[in-house]
Protein backbone atom coordinates (compact mmCIF):
# COMPACT_ATOMS: atom_id res chain seq x y z
CA UNK A 1 0.00 0.00 0.00
CA UNK A 2 1.16 3.66 -1.01
CA UNK A 3 0.25 5.53 2.47
CA UNK A 4 1.41 9.18 4.14
CA UNK A 5 0.89 10.63 7.53
CA UNK A 6 0.64 8.10 10.43
CA UNK A 7 -2.01 6.94 13.06
CA UNK A 8 -3.65 9.37 15.49
CA UNK A 9 -6.58 9.31 17.99
CA UNK A 10 -8.87 12.37 18.51
CA UNK A 11 -11.37 12.92 21.19
CA UNK A 12 -14.32 14.83 21.47
CA UNK A 13 -17.59 15.97 19.68
CA UNK A 14 -16.58 17.88 17.32
CA UNK A 15 -12.60 16.27 16.92
CA UNK A 16 -11.51 18.16 14.04
CA UNK A 17 -12.14 21.58 15.11
CA UNK A 18 -15.28 22.14 12.33
CA UNK A 19 -16.31 25.65 12.12
CA UNK A 20 -20.50 25.31 12.30
CA UNK A 21 -20.36 28.09 9.75
CA UNK A 22 -18.97 25.78 7.26
CA UNK A 23 -21.92 23.92 6.92
CA UNK A 24 -23.44 26.71 5.71
CA UNK A 25 -22.79 28.13 1.89
CA UNK A 26 -19.62 29.56 1.51
CA UNK A 27 -19.02 32.72 0.10
CA UNK A 28 -18.30 32.54 -3.42
CA UNK A 29 -15.07 33.58 -4.67
CA UNK A 30 -15.27 34.73 -7.96
CA UNK A 31 -11.51 35.42 -8.51
CA UNK A 32 -10.48 32.14 -7.81
CA UNK A 33 -9.43 30.05 -11.21
CA UNK A 34 -12.00 26.36 -11.33
CA UNK A 35 -13.60 28.02 -7.75
CA UNK A 36 -16.98 25.94 -7.13
CA UNK A 37 -18.54 24.35 -4.44
CA UNK A 38 -20.71 21.24 -3.83
CA UNK A 39 -22.68 19.12 -1.43
CA UNK A 40 -24.11 15.34 -1.39
CA UNK A 41 -26.27 13.54 0.55
CA UNK A 42 -27.33 9.62 0.22
CA UNK A 43 -29.79 8.17 2.84
CA UNK A 44 -30.74 4.39 2.80
CA UNK A 45 -34.16 2.53 4.13
CA UNK A 46 -32.46 -1.04 4.32
CA UNK A 47 -35.43 -2.90 5.18
CA UNK A 48 -37.30 -1.07 2.20
CA UNK A 49 -34.45 -1.50 -0.52
CA UNK A 50 -35.23 2.08 -1.23
CA UNK A 51 -32.97 5.61 -1.09
CA UNK A 52 -32.20 9.03 -2.68
CA UNK A 53 -29.26 10.79 -4.16
CA UNK A 54 -28.61 14.46 -4.49
CA UNK A 55 -25.61 16.20 -5.81
CA UNK A 56 -25.92 19.38 -6.06
CA UNK A 57 -23.18 22.47 -7.34
CA UNK A 58 -22.61 25.94 -8.22
CA UNK A 59 -22.77 26.24 -12.33
CA UNK A 60 -19.12 27.52 -13.61
CA UNK A 61 -20.54 29.72 -16.04
CA UNK A 62 -22.47 31.34 -13.01
CA UNK A 63 -21.92 30.54 -9.77
CA UNK A 64 -25.00 31.98 -8.53
CA UNK A 65 -27.03 29.50 -9.84
CA UNK A 66 -27.10 25.73 -8.52
CA UNK A 67 -27.18 22.32 -10.49
CA UNK A 68 -29.36 19.48 -8.74
CA UNK A 69 -29.00 15.67 -9.54
CA UNK A 70 -31.61 13.82 -7.95
CA UNK A 71 -32.10 10.00 -8.03
CA UNK A 72 -34.07 7.84 -6.18
CA UNK A 73 -33.52 4.16 -5.85
CA UNK A 74 -36.00 2.15 -5.75
CA UNK A 75 -36.76 -1.83 -5.57
CA UNK A 76 -35.74 -4.22 -8.23
CA UNK A 77 -33.31 -1.80 -9.42
CA UNK A 78 -34.99 0.62 -10.64
CA UNK A 79 -33.96 4.24 -10.98
CA UNK A 80 -35.29 7.64 -11.25
CA UNK A 81 -33.28 10.39 -11.58
CA UNK A 82 -33.45 14.24 -12.35
CA UNK A 83 -31.72 17.32 -13.05
CA UNK A 84 -32.54 20.50 -12.06
CA UNK A 85 -31.70 24.36 -11.64
CA UNK A 86 -32.12 27.31 -9.02
CA UNK A 87 -30.83 29.95 -6.88
CA UNK A 88 -30.66 29.84 -3.26
CA UNK A 89 -32.91 31.94 -1.19
CA UNK A 90 -30.61 32.11 1.74
CA UNK A 91 -27.02 30.72 3.04
CA UNK A 92 -28.61 27.68 4.98
CA UNK A 93 -28.77 25.49 1.33
CA UNK A 94 -29.02 25.27 -2.29
CA UNK A 95 -32.70 25.54 -3.62
CA UNK A 96 -33.88 24.59 -7.61
CA UNK A 97 -37.32 24.68 -9.01
CA UNK A 98 -38.00 21.30 -7.25
CA UNK A 99 -35.55 20.67 -4.59
CA UNK A 100 -35.18 22.05 -1.27
CA UNK A 101 -31.50 21.85 1.47
CA UNK A 102 -32.17 23.05 4.47
CA UNK A 103 -29.25 23.10 7.24
CA UNK A 104 -31.58 23.06 10.10
CA UNK A 105 -28.24 22.86 12.74
CA UNK A 106 -25.13 23.18 11.50
CA UNK A 107 -23.08 20.17 12.20
CA UNK A 108 -25.86 18.11 13.77
CA UNK A 109 -29.28 18.01 11.17
CA UNK A 110 -30.77 18.40 7.88
CA UNK A 111 -33.93 18.50 6.01
CA UNK A 112 -33.91 17.32 2.62
CA UNK A 113 -37.22 18.37 0.26
CA UNK A 114 -37.96 17.20 -3.16
CA UNK A 115 -41.35 18.05 -5.38
CA UNK A 116 -41.47 17.41 -9.26
CA UNK A 117 -40.45 14.50 -11.34
CA UNK A 118 -37.99 12.08 -12.62
CA UNK A 119 -37.10 9.95 -15.71
CA UNK A 120 -37.37 5.90 -15.34
CA UNK A 121 -34.11 4.61 -16.52
CA UNK A 122 -31.59 1.59 -14.96
CA UNK A 123 -28.12 1.43 -14.31
CA UNK A 124 -27.65 -0.60 -17.65
CA UNK A 125 -29.07 3.00 -19.32
CA UNK A 126 -27.10 5.25 -17.28
CA UNK A 127 -24.05 3.46 -18.75
CA UNK A 128 -24.91 4.31 -22.21
CA UNK A 129 -25.17 8.24 -21.88
CA UNK A 130 -26.68 10.62 -20.37
CA UNK A 131 -30.15 10.61 -18.38
CA UNK A 132 -32.86 12.64 -16.99
CA UNK A 133 -34.99 13.92 -19.44
CA UNK A 134 -36.88 11.26 -20.39
CA UNK A 135 -40.60 10.29 -19.84
CA UNK A 136 -41.09 10.69 -16.30
CA UNK A 137 -42.81 9.78 -13.12
CA UNK A 138 -43.86 11.77 -10.13
CA UNK A 139 -41.33 11.88 -7.42
CA UNK A 140 -41.67 13.32 -3.75
CA UNK A 141 -39.62 13.50 -0.24
CA UNK A 142 -39.52 14.71 2.88
CA UNK A 143 -36.23 13.02 4.59
CA UNK A 144 -34.96 14.26 7.81
CA UNK A 145 -31.18 13.92 8.96
CA UNK A 146 -29.40 13.88 12.10
CA UNK A 147 -25.88 13.11 12.50
CA UNK A 148 -24.57 9.86 13.68
CA UNK A 149 -21.01 11.12 13.98
CA UNK A 150 -19.14 14.24 14.31
CA UNK A 151 -18.11 15.69 11.24
CA UNK A 152 -14.77 14.35 9.53
CA UNK A 153 -12.51 17.03 7.76
CA UNK A 154 -10.48 15.27 5.05
CA UNK A 155 -8.07 17.56 4.45
CA UNK A 156 -7.47 17.03 8.70
CA UNK A 157 -7.50 13.64 8.17
CA UNK A 158 -4.98 13.71 5.62
CA UNK A 159 -3.08 16.22 7.33
CA UNK A 160 -2.06 17.94 4.15
CA UNK A 161 -3.65 20.40 2.39
CA UNK A 162 -3.99 21.34 -1.44
CA UNK A 163 -5.37 18.64 -2.83
CA UNK A 164 -6.38 19.40 -6.41
CA UNK A 165 -10.03 17.77 -6.65
CA UNK A 166 -11.20 19.31 -3.31
CA UNK A 167 -9.38 21.92 -1.24
CA UNK A 168 -12.50 21.95 1.45
CA UNK A 169 -13.87 18.75 1.75
CA UNK A 170 -16.17 17.54 4.83
CA UNK A 171 -18.55 14.41 5.09
CA UNK A 172 -20.46 12.85 8.18
CA UNK A 173 -22.43 9.64 8.51
CA UNK A 174 -26.20 10.48 9.63
CA UNK A 175 -28.97 8.57 10.64
CA UNK A 176 -32.68 9.41 8.61
CA UNK A 177 -36.23 9.46 8.80
CA UNK A 178 -39.40 10.13 6.72
CA UNK A 179 -41.15 9.12 3.28
CA UNK A 180 -40.43 9.00 -0.17
CA UNK A 181 -43.40 8.86 -2.63
CA UNK A 182 -42.68 8.00 -6.32
CA UNK A 183 -45.29 6.65 -9.02
CA UNK A 184 -48.10 6.26 -6.34
CA UNK A 185 -46.03 4.01 -4.22
CA UNK A 186 -44.77 5.28 -0.42
CA UNK A 187 -41.77 4.46 1.35
CA UNK A 188 -40.16 5.18 4.74
CA UNK A 189 -36.77 6.15 4.99
CA UNK A 190 -35.98 5.35 8.23
CA UNK A 191 -32.44 4.12 8.05
CA UNK A 192 -29.03 5.57 7.42
CA UNK A 193 -27.58 8.39 5.60
CA UNK A 194 -24.04 10.69 5.34
CA UNK A 195 -23.67 13.62 3.24
CA UNK A 196 -20.44 15.60 2.17
CA UNK A 197 -19.47 19.25 1.37
CA UNK A 198 -16.96 20.74 -0.41
CA UNK A 199 -15.39 24.12 -1.82
CA UNK A 200 -12.77 25.40 -3.74
CA UNK A 201 -10.72 25.40 -6.76
CA UNK A 202 -11.28 22.25 -8.46
CA UNK A 203 -8.76 20.70 -11.57
CA UNK A 204 -8.97 16.99 -13.08
CA UNK A 205 -7.34 17.30 -16.06
CA UNK A 206 -3.98 15.35 -14.13
CA UNK A 207 -7.00 13.08 -12.19
CA UNK A 208 -7.47 9.10 -12.80
CA UNK A 209 -10.15 8.30 -10.35
CA UNK A 210 -10.13 7.53 -6.43
CA UNK A 211 -11.97 5.08 -4.23
CA UNK A 212 -14.54 7.17 -1.46
CA UNK A 213 -16.56 5.56 1.07
CA UNK A 214 -18.35 6.10 3.71
CA UNK A 215 -20.19 3.58 6.17
CA UNK A 216 -22.19 3.69 8.79
CA UNK A 217 -23.47 0.65 11.30
CA UNK A 218 -26.49 1.72 12.80
CA UNK A 219 -26.61 -0.47 15.94
CA UNK A 220 -23.45 1.17 17.58
CA UNK A 221 -23.36 4.40 15.58
CA UNK A 222 -20.03 3.45 14.32
CA UNK A 223 -19.03 5.48 11.22
CA UNK A 224 -15.43 4.64 8.69
CA UNK A 225 -14.88 6.92 6.56
CA UNK A 226 -11.94 6.63 3.90
CA UNK A 227 -9.91 7.82 0.48
CA UNK A 228 -7.64 7.40 -1.78
CA UNK A 229 -7.03 8.73 -5.14
CA UNK A 230 -4.44 8.49 -8.38
CA UNK A 231 -3.55 10.70 -11.02
CA UNK A 232 -3.57 9.91 -14.69
CA UNK A 233 -0.44 8.06 -15.10
CA UNK A 234 -1.41 5.50 -12.12
CA UNK A 235 0.31 7.65 -9.46
CA UNK A 236 -1.41 6.75 -6.21
CA UNK A 237 -1.71 9.29 -3.75
CA UNK A 238 -2.01 9.35 0.04
CA UNK A 239 -4.71 6.85 1.11
CA UNK A 240 -6.55 7.99 4.85
CA UNK A 241 -9.43 5.79 7.03
CA UNK A 242 -10.89 7.42 9.87
CA UNK A 243 -13.19 5.72 12.39
CA UNK A 244 -15.61 7.31 14.63
CA UNK A 245 -17.17 6.17 17.20
CA UNK A 246 -18.56 6.87 21.22
CA UNK A 247 -15.98 10.40 20.75
CA UNK A 248 -13.28 8.48 20.09
CA UNK A 249 -11.63 9.11 16.11
CA UNK A 250 -8.96 7.30 14.91
CA UNK A 251 -7.09 8.49 11.59
CA UNK A 252 -5.18 6.06 9.60
CA UNK A 253 -2.79 5.46 6.59
CA UNK A 254 -3.50 2.18 5.52
CA UNK A 255 -6.41 1.34 3.13
CA UNK A 256 -7.25 -0.98 0.23
CA UNK A 257 -10.82 -0.96 -1.91
CA UNK A 258 -11.64 -3.40 -4.52
CA UNK A 259 -11.62 -1.77 -7.70
CA UNK A 260 -13.96 -1.76 -10.89
CA UNK A 261 -13.79 -3.85 -13.47
CA UNK A 262 -17.54 -2.87 -15.82
CA UNK A 263 -19.22 0.56 -15.82
CA UNK A 264 -21.84 -1.01 -17.04
CA UNK A 265 -22.81 -3.94 -14.26
CA UNK A 266 -20.32 -2.11 -11.56
CA UNK A 267 -18.87 -5.31 -10.96
CA UNK A 268 -17.15 -6.63 -9.32
CA UNK A 269 -20.16 -6.63 -6.63
CA UNK A 270 -18.60 -7.80 -3.85
CA UNK A 271 -16.22 -5.55 -2.30
CA UNK A 272 -13.61 -5.32 0.21
CA UNK A 273 -12.84 -2.52 2.53
CA UNK A 274 -9.24 -3.37 4.27
CA UNK A 275 -7.78 -1.05 6.85
CA UNK A 276 -4.63 -1.09 9.27
CA UNK A 277 -5.88 -0.40 12.96
CA UNK A 278 -3.78 1.78 15.51
CA UNK A 279 -2.56 -1.53 16.87
CA UNK A 280 -1.00 -2.88 13.63
CA UNK A 281 -4.24 -5.17 13.22
CA UNK A 282 -5.73 -5.48 10.10
CA UNK A 283 -9.53 -5.24 9.71
CA UNK A 284 -12.19 -6.09 6.42
CA UNK A 285 -15.23 -4.92 5.66
CA UNK A 286 -16.95 -7.29 3.61
CA UNK A 287 -19.24 -4.83 1.31
CA UNK A 288 -22.54 -6.22 -0.60
CA UNK A 289 -23.52 -4.57 -3.89
CA UNK A 290 -27.46 -3.04 -3.49
CA UNK A 291 -28.01 -0.77 -5.57
CA UNK A 292 -26.57 2.07 -7.95
CA UNK A 293 -25.79 4.82 -10.43
CA UNK A 294 -23.52 6.31 -12.94
CA UNK A 295 -22.77 9.87 -13.39
CA UNK A 296 -20.26 12.43 -15.07
CA UNK A 297 -17.21 14.62 -14.03
CA UNK A 298 -15.99 16.78 -16.83
CA UNK A 299 -13.12 18.60 -16.82
CA UNK A 300 -15.06 22.23 -16.90
CA UNK A 301 -16.61 20.90 -13.72
CA UNK A 302 -20.17 20.50 -15.02
CA UNK A 303 -21.80 16.85 -13.75
CA UNK A 304 -24.16 14.55 -15.64
CA UNK A 305 -26.21 12.03 -15.00
CA UNK A 306 -25.07 9.15 -16.61
CA UNK A 307 -21.87 8.32 -18.83
CA UNK A 308 -21.23 11.40 -20.81
CA UNK A 309 -19.60 10.05 -23.68
CA UNK A 310 -18.87 12.24 -26.43
CA UNK A 311 -18.38 15.13 -24.29
CA UNK A 312 -14.53 15.26 -23.80
CA UNK A 313 -11.99 12.40 -24.57
CA UNK A 314 -11.82 9.87 -22.04
CA UNK A 315 -14.31 11.68 -19.16
CA UNK A 316 -13.95 10.59 -15.75
CA UNK A 317 -17.19 8.35 -14.76
CA UNK A 318 -18.63 8.01 -11.28
CA UNK A 319 -20.01 4.95 -10.12
CA UNK A 320 -21.94 4.86 -6.54
CA UNK A 321 -22.74 1.73 -4.81
CA UNK A 322 -25.14 1.57 -1.96
CA UNK A 323 -23.70 -1.29 0.07
CA UNK A 324 -24.50 -3.72 2.75
CA UNK A 325 -21.11 -4.01 4.66
CA UNK A 326 -20.52 -6.90 7.45
CA UNK A 327 -17.41 -5.88 9.76
CA UNK A 328 -15.46 -8.77 11.09
CA UNK A 329 -17.43 -8.95 14.52
CA UNK A 330 -20.53 -9.39 12.68
CA UNK A 331 -21.86 -6.25 12.92
CA UNK A 332 -23.83 -5.14 9.79
CA UNK A 333 -24.03 -1.47 8.08
CA UNK A 334 -24.80 0.40 5.15
CA UNK A 335 -23.17 3.09 3.15
CA UNK A 336 -21.89 3.81 -0.17
CA UNK A 337 -18.61 2.81 -1.84
CA UNK A 338 -17.91 5.52 -4.73
CA UNK A 339 -15.43 3.96 -7.38
CA UNK A 340 -14.26 6.60 -9.81
CA UNK A 341 -12.31 5.85 -13.04
CA UNK A 342 -11.19 7.18 -16.68
CA UNK A 343 -12.66 4.63 -19.10
CA UNK A 344 -9.11 3.95 -20.72
CA UNK A 345 -7.89 2.68 -17.24
CA UNK A 346 -10.60 -0.45 -17.11
CA UNK A 347 -10.83 -2.86 -15.94
CA UNK A 348 -9.33 -2.53 -12.52
CA UNK A 349 -10.78 -4.76 -10.27
CA UNK A 350 -7.58 -5.10 -8.24
CA UNK A 351 -7.96 -3.75 -5.04
CA UNK A 352 -6.24 -0.26 -5.12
Amino acid sequence: MSTAGAHRVLTGPNPFGVDPRHDLLHDVQRETRHWGETMYFHAWNPDAGVGAFLHVGRWPQDLDLWWAQTIALLPDGELLVDRSWGRATDDRGPATGNLRITCKEPLARWRLSFDGAAEATTLACMAQGPVGAGAATALRFEIELEAAAPVWDMHAAFGMEGVSWAAHHHTQGLRSSGTLTAGGREWRMEGVAHRDHSSGPRQLRDFGGLHFFVLVFPRTGRVVNGVVSWARDGTVGPRVYTTQQDGRCEIGPELQVTGLADLATHEPRQLEVRIVREDATPEVLDAEWLHGYTLSLLERNENINGAAWGFEDDPLIITQATVRVTAADGEVGYGVIERDYRPSMLPSPEPR
